[in-house]
């Protein structure tokens, strides 16, 4: 059996938002290609993301062996002294581009490679680039492009940081990825673009999910919401489910019931008599059979929305933002109704809602399209050429 060490800062099986999702799948592939994983993680990284419950949740043995940095306490002496030095470093060089890397990190993964051989090293944000640096790695290093990251960043900072600029964010992105053998992307145009400005063949690998998702079978009057929106607490969510509260609900047919799941739900104040509101759903099983719509309202972002995805593969017709079909490798054809204008978003909730032969029309292009892209079997046999 081959030997994976993946690296990702959040408890994915915690699930709650879409990255989590979408490494949980993938961990699922790894586990069916034959590999055994442990897994290099962060405690103290994230407000949302804690290990205490890892052992239960890792009752069927999905993950071989935990190492977990722990960001309050560090890892050896000197840490917090490292950690100045290293901003000081930082600032001095004019770097921009945001790094996750503590020393006690660096010098925890060394150990970790200094006792444990792996086959495949994998990580998922360019953030962690630089644990891969070390000529000495000889376990062949993989990329899972999740985002742009110096976008997203650019798209958090430009404010606050008049000094940032995207070129400087992108010439340093570029150089993190050269330390990679392989990159995965989620997003075809992220792809597309990628791969001309650093000359390296990249793969496309959309959000995949198990073969036995079946479509919603509860008949169609029978549901109990007529429009769903899923989210986690981060800008990009919070600042699209404002606009539609403010500019798109007022427009809509007063009988729609709604429903927001997830902690960016946590943020709206005002109680509406027919939102429901939900701030964790652990199995979403039961929702998917008893939602209509899916909205994604997202006008910043990068990659491709594991919501949207999905929501595909339930068969709901999606309404969303220009940012809701990102990733696509055909945004005209891929059956969601998109638009930037609240007034023909709430209209096109309104016609799903009210006319079940349109709503039908759009849940078999939404499925069709899933089908033709979203092919697991197609994109494993990929994975499974450039990790063995």
């Amino acid at each position: 059996m081959k030997r994976m060490l993946m690296i990702y800062p959040n408890n994915f099986l915690q699930g709650a938002m879409g990255t989590n999702n979408r490494v949980m799948q993938l961990v699922t592939i790894f586990r069916e290609i034959g590999f055994e994983i442990d897994y290099f993680s962060f405690e103290n990284f994230s407000p949302n993301s804690s290990f205490r419950d890892f052992r239960k949740q890792n009752k069927d043995k999905i993950i071989h062996k935990l190492f977990l940095y722990d960001f309050q306490k560090g890892y050896g002496k000197n840490e917090l002294v490292e950690r100045v030095n290293n901003k000081i470093r930082a600032v001095q060089k004019k770097d921009y581009l945001q790094d996750w890397v503590s020393p006690g990190a660096q010098r925890m993964f060394t150990d970790i490679l200094n006792h444990y051989e792996y086959d495949v090293i994998i990580t998922f944000y360019a953030y962690l680039a630089s644990l891969f640096r070390s000529k000495k790695i000889h376990a062949k290093k993989i990329y899972f492009m999740e985002d742009s990251v110096f976008l997203q960043q650019y798209a958090w900072d430009k404010e606050q940081k008049k000094e940032v600029s995207l070129g400087k964010l992108m010439d340093e992105e570029i150089v993190r990825l050269r330390y990679f053998d392989d990159i995965f992307c989620i997003s075809n145009d992220e792809r597309i673009f990628y791969e001309k400005i650093t000359g390296k063949n990249i793969y496309f690998l959309p959000h995949l999910l198990s073969e036995n998702i079946v479509p919603v079978s509860t008949p169609f009057l029978d549901r109990k919401w007529d429009v769903f929106f899923i989210g986690f607490n981060n800008l990009f969510n919070v600042t699209g489910l404002e606009w539609f509260i403010d500019k798109v609900y007022p427009l809509l047919n007063k009988n729609i019931k709604i429903l927001f799941v997830g902690s960016a739900a946590q943020e709206v104040k005002i109680k509406y008599s027919n939102i429901d509101i939900l701030p964790f759903v652990p199995d979403l099983h039961g929702i998917y059979e008893n939602v209509k719509v899916a909205i994604c309202p997202m006008f910043q972002g990068t990659g491709m929305k594991v919501k949207v995805v999905e929501a595909m593969a339930k068969g709901l017709p999606v309404v969303c933002n220009e940012r809701g079909v990102d990733g696509m490798p055909d945004k005209t054809m891929c059956g969601c109704l998109v638009t930037q204008d609240a007034a023909e978003f709430a209209g096109y909730i309104n016609q799903l809602v009210e006319n079940e032969a349109f709503y039908m029309q759009k849940s078999q292009e939404i499925m069709s399209y899933y089908n033709q892209v979203f092919n697991r079997k197609r994109y494993v046999k990929i994975l499974e050429k450039s990790l063995m």
